[in-house]
């Protein structure tokens, strides 16, 4: 899915989502740098713009991958009184690294990345409500300045 480049808070639409977004700002401190790679199996590639889609067919293809889904991490260079997360899945090996296997359109910045920390259930419920309010998953805001 494209990001939105723009600077307009998107307040998030619930307390519980708010109070979620703080506990990602808390846990900035486990995020990652996740690297590119191609992956193609059996004539399969991922899409662009599908990576929830991408990383649980690579799951379910049984080479060791599972989907690990999160956020990328967007601090508009302290430009903004906010930072945005923006929904992102990649996937585990079987030796631990985390991989983004979701082919880009043109080449962009890197995010750094941070699990969700939710079970999947809640994970979807949070894309849901954002889907709701936004029509977007990209768009999961919280205040750093009042």
């Amino acid at each position: 899915m494209p990001m939105q480049q723009h600077l307009n808070y998107c307040k998030p639409p619930s307390r519980a989502l708010a109070k979620y977004a703080a506990s990602l700002y808390a846990r900035l401190h486990e995020c990652q740098w996740v690297k590119r790679e191609v992956i193609e199996l059996d004539g399969w590639q991922p899409l662009q713009h599908q990576c929830h889609a991408n990383t649980m067919i690579l799951e379910t293809y049984g080479h060791g991958f599972s989907a690990v889904h999160g956020w990328l991490y967007l601090d508009y260079d302290g430009k903004a009184d906010f930072v945005r997360f923006v929904a992102h899945s990649v996937v585990m090996n079987q030796q631990g690294q985390l991989i983004d296997v979701t082919p880009l359109a043109v080449e962009t910045a890197q995010f750094p990345f941070i699990t969700c920390g939710l079970s999947n259930h809640d994970y979807e419920a949070t894309l849901d409500a954002l889907i709701k309010k936004y029509g977007a998953t990209n768009c999961l805001d919280h205040r750093t300045k009042v």
